[in-house]
């Protein structure tokens, strides 16, 4: 038997829509807030208002039935950032928990060209159908988040960092040429399966209403823009450069030449279908210190105190976890695993022993230590902290 191909009318999308709710950019922009993200202004209004955007547009085509073209098109946005600031977090906490919008996290890395090993780029709209729970109609007005996208950087590469050669896609701009109709208007097959049967169901699927947002750490771009603003070229011969760093902060002009992502390696049209290009910086101190105690501490804590255990951290600890996450630029990634080491031994003895009542986390010198208060009294447990 063929496979089948189904079309999804805009009748079935019009109700989801019309139960979508629509708060206001503030009211989303606050929100993030409250739901425990911390820092990045900037990336944030810029994601409350794509995010108010896209749902009043669905609103005006699907319930109040204003033409799609008279309109503006969908807004996709390019999140450019480092490592642990919050880009994917905060598109997951903004489209896929507040706005109940089916949202796929993709990390580009997976995917490849047509006819190569890797799943291919309409395998992204598979996801995406996953996401709505196998419900085209929901789909269609869905959310993409393209993570990981400079790690498909083409070979024209010119950045100079830390780690360069190890991240590069031979196969990058034939992904990138694929990437360009999903982000446009266009019409595609979408196979209901994730692997690569031909004979799956097939649902015909527009994207005119699926918004992207793309994000990455784009390693080595503050050399190019760096070099093009002293007006240097970008290819062989230029004077050796230190290797920049992970943890950069760009200003918003900075990211508006495709001149730029194209010496990266990018096609300047994929560039071209971004509306907003947002850089996100990098977390400092105080934010990091306001992560670790309002999400990975009260994780931990909770964890114990299931199995009857207290948990004590003590400042100085909090402020050395900071340190070390500032230094190694791991961003808030880096909390929750120096905060998993330091309680490593100590919460595998608290949970195999009997009558184990408290953990107390401290710093002695430039170690952290942990003690397990049992029934019998203390023992004592060292974290390296270097």
């Amino acid at each position: 038997m063929s496979p089948v191909t189904t079309h999804v009318p805009d009748d079935a999308v019009r109700p989801f829509v019309a139960r979508l709710d629509m708060p206001t950019p503030r009211e989303l922009f606050d929100a993030l807030s409250e739901r425990g993200y911390v820092g990045q202004r900037e990336g944030r209004r810029a994601l409350a208002l794509m995010a108010h955007r896209h749902v009043r547009r669905l609103r005006s085509i699907f319930v109040d039935g204003v033409a799609r073209d008279r309109l503006p098109r969908k807004e996709n946005l390019l999140l450019v950032g480092p490592t642990g600031s919050g880009k994917t977090f905060a598109v997951e906490l903004m489209f896929r928990e507040m706005l109940g919008l089916p949202t796929a996290i993709i990390d580009v890395t997976t995917l490849s060209e047509t006819g190569y090993v890797g799943g291919d780029v309409s395998s992204v709209l598979t996801r995406l159908l996953y996401a709505a729970e196998m419900d085209p109609a929901r789909a269609r007005v869905g959310v993409v988040c393209l993570d990981e996208l400079d790690k498909i950087a083409g070979g024209s590469n010119n950045a100079v960092f830390a780690g360069a050669g190890t991240t590069k896609d031979v196969t990058g701009l034939g992904v990138q040429r694929e990437l360009l109709k999903l982000l446009e208007a266009t019409e595609v097959p979408v196979s209901t399966g994730m692997d690569h049967s031909s004979y799956h169901q097939s649902v015909l699927m527009r994207t005119d209403d699926i918004s992207f947002v793309a994000a990455g750490a784009f390693s080595g771009l503050k050399t190019l823009t760096r070099r093009r603003a002293a007006g240097g070229g970008m290819g062989f011969g230029q004077d050796r450069i230190e290797k920049e760093s992970i943890a950069v902060r760009y200003e918003p002009e900075e990211l508006e030449s495709a001149a730029v992502f194209q010496n990266y390696g990018f096609l300047p049209e994929l560039v071209g279908r971004f509306a907003r290009i947002v850089p996100f910086e990098p977390l400092d101190a105080a934010a990091m210190r306001e992560i670790l105690e309002r999400q990975v501490l009260p994780a931990r804590r909770l964890e114990l105190e299931l199995a009857g255990i207290a948990l004590d951290v003590t400042d100085e600890v909090v402020d050395h976890l900071v340190r070390l996450a500032l230094k190694r630029e791991t961003g808030a990634r880096g909390l929750a695993s120096a905060l998993t080491r330091a309680l490593e031994e100590a919460a595998f003895e608290a949970f195999s022993a009997k009558g184990a009542k408290r953990v107390r986390v401290a710093l002695d010198g430039a170690s952290i230590v942990a003690d397990v208060e049992r029934g019998v009294g203390w023992t004592r447990d060292e974290s390296a902290a270097d």
